[in-house]
């Protein structure tokens, strides 16, 4: 039997990035979700099935068919609880498998590429390749820089964070999180910021040290406040480039970590979608705590100072139980 390498299942992956069983419909069978209807379209067919996620995600089973799986793009979706993702993540979901091990399970039943994701479908503009060249504008940030975000020039070094002289503002790579190759960069200065490409896939990576593996990781919003745990020795410390975490985000942090801090802003969106992440994805085996906002004022780690902020992450706790 053939084996890949670790850097041929990447390219692959890299072909591939949503792979598409020539038998959509068998494949389902395979994963125990048994094809209950198939509503054809013009070009495609929706395959309805009882969504395999509900149990976990609602306590409740899926009592009538309220997932569907196309055909043509391997999308598939639960209009009931909201499960939702690409064919490989089912794969991945059910199985328990890595994501590159998910990818040779659909390889091994006749794989097609049927195009891309509804995200990339609205993004038919190609996206500008850069190289690393692309950086060579810009420079380590001065001390003066980092004495004002309380940032080590370590830290700073270690997740790649640089500083635009001429505009005086950080700026912050966005990287292929499997190749750690250059999609483009937060820009970040007072009351500014800017992508770079317009359009960059920030949503489907992480900001920080993307070949970092251990038990416990940190998520964070702003890339800075990454670099700013970083400094205060703390591991594993992540960024989602805001409050909005994408499913691709989540299961980068699960194949990462054994443990989550979701370290989310103090505010009403930080905390809806923490409480939002927590929900969907402790029943599916990602152990998580909130990091430790009570008696703080602080926005959000940055804002605290050293003492605050280790005592913020080391006081990480499960939700609090609400009296009935």
């Amino acid at each position: 039997m053939k084996t890949h390498s670790p850097t041929d299942v990447w390219e692959q992956l890299a072909a591939y990035s949503n792979p598409v069983p020539s038998d959509v419909a068998g494949a389902m069978g395979r994963l125990d979700v048994e094809v209950l209807r198939e509503l054809s379209g013009e070009d495609s067919t929706e395959f309805l099935a009882r969504c395999p996620a509900h149990q976990a995600l609602t306590g409740k089973a899926d009592r009538r068919p309220s997932f569907s799986v196309n055909s043509r793009s391997g999308l598939f979706h639960c209009f009931s609880c909201g499960y939702a993702g690409v064919f490989i993540d089912l794969v991945e979901d059910q199985l328990g498998l890595p994501r590159a091990e998910a990818f040779q399970w659909i390889a091994r039943h006749g794989v097609h590429r049927q195009g891309d994701t509804e995200e990339q479908e609205k993004r038919k503009e190609p996206r500008e390749r850069l190289t690393e060249a692309a950086l060579a504008l810009f420079g380590p940030p001065p001390a003066e820089a980092l004495a004002r975000r309380r940032l080590t020039a370590e830290a700073c070094a270690a997740f790649g964070v640089l500083w635009d002289p001429g505009s005086r503002h950080w700026i912050l790579p966005i990287r292929d999180p499997h190749t750690g190759e250059l999609w483009g960069w937060q820009e970040k200065g007072k009351r500014f910021f800017r992508n770079y490409p317009q359009g960059v896939f920030k949503s489907r990576t992480l900001f920080g040290d993307l070949t970092w593996r251990g038990r416990k990781a940190l998520l964070l919003e702003s890339p800075l406040d990454a670099v700013r745990a970083h400094s205060l020795g703390i591991e594993g410390a992540f960024a989602s480039f805001g409050a909005h975490v994408s499913e691709a985000q989540m299961r980068l942090l699960k194949e990462r970590c054994e443990f989550l801090v979701l370290g989310l802003d103090n505010d009403s969106a930080g905390c809806t979608s923490r409480d939002r992440l927590y929900a969907r994805w402790r029943p599916r085996g990602l152990a998580m705590k909130f990091l430790d906002y009570r008696g703080i004022s602080a926005k959000d780690l940055g804002d605290m100072d050293d003492e605050t902020a280790r005592s913020a992450y080391a006081g990480a706790h499960y939700p609090w139980r609400r009296r009935h």
